[in-house]
C-alpha cells in the first residue's frame, strides 16, 4: 500500500491492528459482472489518490484535530481474501471500531455484510437508483451488483422492517424488482417523497433508525442524480442532490457502524465524481465526530 487516504494512519497488516474507538477504512477492488462499462474496481486506488488534492480541513472540520483516530488497512480481494475480510470484522468489533469501505460494484456489499452480525436490532439501509433485488441479474447470474439485497434478506433471514431502500428513481429496474418493492418486501422511500414532502420524509427514516441498535449502510452513487455523477455507467435524472443526501443520512448515521461507497466507476474524465467520494467520506467522518 504506497498510499493511503488523507488523514489516515496506514495499518496494513490487519493481524496487528489492535486501536480502540477508532475508523478504520478499506478498499474492495471488485467488479464481478460487466453489463455495463467497467471501472469501479480501480476507484479504491483512484479515490485514495485524489484525496491527496484535499487538506482534510473545513470551516468545520479539521481531520488532524480529531479525538478520533483514522486509519486505512488497504484493499481487500473479496472473492480471494475471505479471510481477512473475517478477521477485519473480528477487529472491527471486538475494538468498538467504525468501518468505511470503498468498492467495487455494489457485489461487493454483500459480501461484506454477509459476514457481518445480524439480529432483530440490526438494519440495513441502501441509496441507489436501482433496487438490487433481482433473483439472477443479468440471467443465470446469482451473486452480483444487481442481487445484493435479495440475497443478503434470504441468506441472513432479514425481514422487510429490516431494510430500507432509499431512492429507486431508475427507468432501467426490472419486473422482478418493481414486484418485489409493490409487495413490500422492503421499506421503501422513492426519490420523490424527499422532493416533495421531505419534512414527512425525513421523519420517516428517523423513524425507521430509532426503532435499531445497529445499521449497515450502503451508498451507490447512482443514487445521486446524472448532472453531479455524469460519468457514471448506470446514472440517470431525477436522483438525489448531494446536499440532500447529506441530509439523509446525517439522521442515519448516529447508528452505523459500517458505511461503504460503491460504483465510483473510474475513467479518466471523472474527476468530478472522485471529489465527490472523497467529500463525502470525510461529511461521513464528521458528522460522526459531531
Amino acid at each position: 500500500m504506497t498510499k493511503t487516504f488523507v488523514g489516515f494512519y496506514p495499518a496494513k497488516d490487519i493481524s496487528k491492528f489492535n486501536e480502540k474507538d477508532s475508523i478504520v477504512l478499506v478498499g474492495i477492488p471488485v467488479e464481478k459482472t460487466k453489463t455495463t462499462p467497467g471501472g469501479s474496481r480501480k476507484a479504491p486506488k483512484e479515490i485514495r489518490k485524489q484525496s491527496l488534492e484535499f487538506s482534510g480541513v473545513s470551516s468545520e472540520f479539521d481531520v488532524s484535530d480529531c479525538k478520533t483516530d483514522f486509519y486505512d488497512v488497504g484493499d481487500i480481494d473479496s472473492i480471494k481474501e475471505k479471510d481477512k475480510l473475517l478477521l477485519l470484522w473480528e477487529k472491527i468489533l471486538n475494538n468498538s471500531n467504525k468501518l468505511v469501505v470503498i468498492g467495487g460494484d455494489h457485489s461487493i456489499t454483500y459480501d461484506m455484510l454477509n459476514l457481518a452480525p445480524w439480529d432483530d436490532k440490526t438494519a440495513v439501509i441502501w441509496l441507489d437508483a436501482h433496487a438490487d433485488l433481482n433473483d439472477e441479474y443479468p440471467p443465470n447470474v446469482f451473486y452480483s451488483h444487481g442481487t445484493v439485497f435479495a440475497n443478503l434478506k434470504k441468506d441472513n433471514n432479514l425481514s422487510a422492517e429490516q431494510m430500507l431502500f432509499i431512492g429507486g428513481h431508475a427507468y432501467t429496474q426490472t419486473s422482478v424488482e418493481h414486484a418485489k418493492l409493490k409487495n413490500k418486501e422492503v421499506d421503501f422511500i422513492p426519490v420523490h417523497q424527499l422532493f416533495f414532502d421531505k419534512s414527512k420524509t425525513l421523519e420517516k427514516i428517523q423513524n425507521f433508525v430509532d426503532k435499531f441498535d445497529r445499521i449497515y449502510l450502503s451508498i451507490d452513487l447512482d443514487s445521486l442524480d446524472q448532472a453531479y455523477v455524469p460519468t457514471l455507467a448506470t446514472t440517470e435524472p431525477f436522483g438525489l442532490t448531494p446536499q440532500l443526501l447529506m441530509e439523509v443520512i446525517k439522521i442515519i448515521l448516529p447508528k452505523v457502524i459500517y458505511v461503504d461507497i460503491v460504483e465510483a466507476k473510474f475513467t479518466r474524465k471523472n474527476r468530478l465524481v472522485l471529489n465527490l467520494a472523497v467529500g463525502l467520506i470525510y461529511n461521513i467522518l464528521q458528522n460522526w465526530m459531531n
